[in-house]
């Protein structure tokens, strides 16, 4: 699988299912696509697209090409999964990318759960109101929803996913 890219920043606007979405089109059209083409073909403004398209890019799910858009051979693997799949890959790729790696640093160092403004607090993403609680829905679009983090509503914190034991519950009586 390819490595995603690190040091740029997912912008706030676009969720796994825009991803999902671009990903499926693309496959349609054979894996690669002119970006106006595009644009046209899936009803989105072009600025919304091309930010899509950024965040495939970062995951290692796409690659621009002479002003197409090109699957790459992760993205190619994602849209032939179910899925419970495409969440676990995007579950191994979300986290080499920013803010998410920083968030997930911030929590294990933690070791406990935080608010939306105490993350903000370190990480300084947001000015106001109105982009805290975009955050937020960011954070339970990508980080919930992939498993890595839990959202307790009542409390209104977040906190890492405890990883489960996998394989055969193992029994003392043989």
């Amino acid at each position: 699988m390819e490595e995603a890219q690190e040091g740029e920043s997912c912008p706030m606007d676009v969720t796994p299912s825009m991803i999902t979405g671009l990903l499926e089109v693309l496959k349609l059209w054979k894996g690669r696509m002119d970006l106006n083409q595009l644009a046209r073909e899936v009803g989105m403004e072009p600025g919304l697209l091309l930010r899509v398209a950024e965040v495939g890019r970062l995951l290692g799910l796409v690659e621009f090409s002479d002003g197409d858009l090109v699957l790459t051979k992760s993205g190619d693997s994602y849209t032939r999964r179910s899925s419970s799949g495409k969440l676990g890959m995007l579950r191994e790729l979300v986290p080499n990318i920013e803010p998410f790696r920083s968030v997930i640093e911030l929590l294990d160092k933690k070791k406990g759960p935080m608010t939306v403004s105490e993350i903000n607090e370190h990480l300084r993403l947001c000015s106001d109101e109105e982009q805290l609680e975009a955050f937020k829905t960011f954070l339970i679009d990508w980080l919930v929803t992939t498993g890595i983090l839990e959202y307790s509503g009542e409390e209104e914190v977040f906190r890492l996913k405890r990883k489960r034991a996998k394989g055969p519950v193992s029994s003392a009586a043989s």
